[in-house]
């Protein structure tokens, strides 16, 4: 019986290691590089859709520009034609600084590599729990300590990603996650993140492509 005892103590670390401390280690790391490459593409997609939007916004000033210049008559005044205008100009303007403050690539690609670095480290994690035959308490330790280490310091060297993209990475992986952890997504609702998404990619960009016609439809319609 002491014996038995004996043994169960000298394989605690072991147990706890395997069994606890590297299940989490793994689990964090395969959900934050499957969020980290979600940011990539999200933050890649809002910057296209930023440009687009700036290119149409631009489009709207000119053809009211050019509605002056020729001297159209479509039923507006010539001061609210003039205020379109000058209102189109600064919304190009603050649109332009503002979307270029949010440097889209730049962090989309800080993202993509924190997400590359992390695949490393999460195959490292997986060759040795898998591969390694037999290793000792001492060898589990410093393996643990080490990689928890390097974990660490790829996510302090780089941002956070939004909310949105580990939600989205849930639902990529659901039908495990209601296996495994039936409590990160129990609450989940897939029409709510498809909003959410949508809303962050290509919400405010919608409103400043859709707003000025309506602008000009309503001042056309008050200026009869």
């Amino acid at each position: 019986m002491k014996e038995e005892n004996n043994k169960k103590v000298d394989s605690a670390p072991n147990d706890y290691l395997s069994k606890s401390f590297f299940e989490e280690l793994n689990y964090k790391m395969w959900s934050t590089k499957g969020s980290r490459f979600n940011c990539d593409k999200r933050l890649r997609t809002k910057g296209k859709t930023s440009n687009v939007g700036l290119a149409i916004i631009s489009a709207y000033l000119i053809i009211a520009s050019l509605i002056t210049v020729f001297g159209l008559e479509l039923g507006i005044s010539q001061n609210a034609l003039n205020f379109i205008i000058t209102g189109l100009s600064i919304l190009v303007l603050v649109f332009s600084q503002f979307e270029n403050a949010q440097n889209y690539e730049l962090n989309a690609k800080m993202h993509h590599d924190s997400g590359l670095k992390i695949s490393e480290l999460y195959n490292e994690l997986r060759i040795f729990k898998t591969l390694k035959q037999d290793p000792s308490n001492y060898e589990i330790l410093s393996f643990a300590k080490d990689i928890t280490k390097k974990y660490e310091s790829v996510l302090n060297t780089s941002g956070n990603h939004s909310r949105i993209d580990y939600d989205r990475f849930l639902m990529t992986n659901i039908e495990y996650m209601k296996r495994t952890n039936p409590d990160k997504v129990k609450n989940l609702n897939k029409n709510e993140i498809k909003v959410r998404y949508y809303w962050n990619v290509y919400g405010w960009h919608f409103l400043l492509i859709i707003i000025p016609p309506i602008t000009f439809v309503l001042m056309s319609i008050y200026s009869q």
